[in-house]
């Protein structure tokens, strides 16, 4: 029985073109709560200037190498903040696509991991006890994907988890025929 779902989303439609089908298996086995995860990688730069102790009293000096370094340390934040700032990015981010789900009666959270997606899906999959992960098979596109791999390859070959990938309409050439109902 399907009680927790995970849908790591990547901020693009292509992402969330997997919300209709989590809204069809929430529907058919209620109760379900739905996690929305979003991973983006650690703050850096702007978290704080290095320092190294100076002298026998150890006294603090700031070390400015960079005109980055002497920009964060006339505005330091800390890492602290800047992971709090990413989490209301975010949330603010998904709130749109959360909504939808629970004008249907869905239960659904935001969370936020930071890190390589496809490590912290796993992980996150796994440390939540979640019963099912729904992704895209497709999110962000071109040289960035390439790059990086896809994503949902690796979870897939990641975790002992089931899970349901989602071909986004129209990736492949092949258009997918409207459906009123998802077959399940």
């Amino acid at each position: 029985m399907l009680e927790k779902i995970l849908v790591p989303l990547d901020g693009s439609d292509l992402a969330e073109a997997v919300l209709p089908y989590v809204l069809e298996i929430s529907q058919r086995c209620e109760p379900v709560d739905v996690t929305l995860l979003q991973v983006v990688p650690l703050p850096t730069g702007r978290t704080g200037p290095a320092t190294r102790p100076q002298g026998d009293d150890l006294a603090v000096q700031w070390l400015v190498e960079t005109p980055s370094d002497l920009e964060t340390a006339r505005h330091p934040m800390t890492r602290d903040q800047a992971l709090a700032a990413s989490r209301a990015e975010v949330a603010a981010e998904l709130a749109p696509a959360a909504g939808r789900l629970r004008e249907a009666g869905i239960s659904v959270r935001i969370d936020v991991a930071h890190g390589r997606p496809a490590e912290e899906i796993v992980d996150y999959a796994e440390r939540e006890g979640m019963d099912l992960i729904v992704m895209s098979t497709h999110g962000r596109t071109g040289l960035s994907r390439w790059v990086l791999g896809s994503t949902a390859d690796k979870v897939l070959h990641g975790t002992h988890l089931p899970i349901f990938l989602i071909r986004p309409p129209g990736l492949t050439g092949i258009p997918f025929p409207p459906q009123t109902e998802i077959e399940l």
